[in-house]
């Protein structure tokens, strides 16, 4: 009977306009017949799915955390696990001096993440709860000029990771300081040449040769964490009844991601995207540090970062709903490494 919906209705799934899950939108269109893909943003994903709009969305994690009734489909989406610069923070030459500072707190954080064993403790709660004691009882070092920086608060799990390490890398004093003052920045002239941008997705891979100097986001997850940075995954509405999902669906995915490390050319448009600068954006680098079928470590990965996350979001889970949503994760996590 779900065969029969799914021919005659066809498989709907929202997914972003993005170079990062460009390949695996592409395997997907070739490869499986009766699928429709339905594109649009972070925001507008989220309220498609939300309405049952879509069958199945390529959504931000972060929204995983936002919504109770939205789950993991399949372990599929987006880990970035190499340097693709896919999120940057772009920083101008009189911010030189804030990357030493930037890479002295990831090393510290690094310490103090490993000491509390949070990639392998079986009680991630006790363990989240551990290293915050551990980093508020920890002075931040001094930096003359704190950075200003837009605090987004938008559907990416980028922001959120923008958020959440400029609270880790410059404490939470100056985090508190700057929520308060994003009423006074509503533009990037607005942050001078002592700010810091933050650009995500084809935007950082076009605009990213405009700055003297960028910190790749997903690759300062990892040196802290020792964890791939998870920034999408397949969700459904389990509101609403599920609709048959072919079984190539997964094989389409796993086809793409070993590709992408072999061939990458197979998957280029047949005009390369091109920078500010006119030069070929490197879309095989990019292509080459991700991963579509999400592991053990990116389902650890993801727990972590929605932890962490929870107190800087205004409107998230209530602490039991998380408490339990978090609890089926786990019981998902240990099943893959039990495999």
């Amino acid at each position: 009977m779900r065969i029969q919906t799914e021919r005659k209705a066809g498989l709907k799934v929202g997914c972003q306009s993005y170079w990062s899950s460009h390949p695996l939108v592409v395997e997907l269109e070739r490869s499986t017949p009766g699928l429709s893909f339905v594109r649009d943003d972070c925001a507008g994903l989220f309220r498609r799915l939300e309405a049952g709009e879509v069958d199945y969305a390529f959504c931000s994690s972060i929204s995983l955390l936002r919504n109770n009734d939205f789950e993991m489909a399949f372990p599929l989406g987006v880990s970035h696990r190499g340097p693709g610069h896919a999120a940057v923070w772009g920083l101008s030459n009189a911010q030189a001096h804030v990357l030493s500072y930037i890479h002295e707190r990831t090393a510290t954080l690094r310490e103090q993440f490993r000491a509390t064993q949070l990639a392998k403790t079986e009680n991630l709660k006790q363990g989240i709860r551990s290293f915050r004691e551990l980093f508020l009882a920890t002075p931040v070092p001094r930096l003359e000029l704190v950075p200003l920086m837009r605090m987004s608060t938008g559907s990416s799990s980028w922001s959120c990771l923008s958020r959440l390490l400029y609270r880790l890398i410059f404490g939470v004093d100056a985090y508190n300081s700057l929520v308060l003052a994003q009423n006074v920045l509503s533009s990037p002239q607005d942050l001078g040449d002592d700010g810091i941008e933050l650009r995500i997705e084809n935007d950082a891979l076009q605009k990213r040769c405009s700055f003297p100097h960028v910190v790749d986001l997903a690759q300062v997850w990892r040196e802290i964490t020792g964890l791939p940075f998870v920034s999408t995954i397949l969700q459904k509405n389990r509101r609403f009844p599920e609709v048959f999902a072919p079984s190539r669906f997964s094989e389409c995915l796993e086809l793409a991601q070993m590709r992408m490390q072999v061939e990458p050319c197979t998957y280029y448009p047949d005009i390369l995207p091109r920078n500010t600068q006119q030069q070929a954006i490197d879309l095989c680098t990019l292509w080459k540090g991700l991963g579509y079928r999400l592991d053990h470590d990116d389902l650890r990965s993801l727990l972590i970062f929605l932890y962490f996350c929870k107190p800087l979001e205004k409107k998230s889970l209530e602490d039991e709903v998380f408490t339990l949503k978090m609890l089926r994760w786990q019981q998902r996590e240990n099943a893959l490494h039990s495999l």
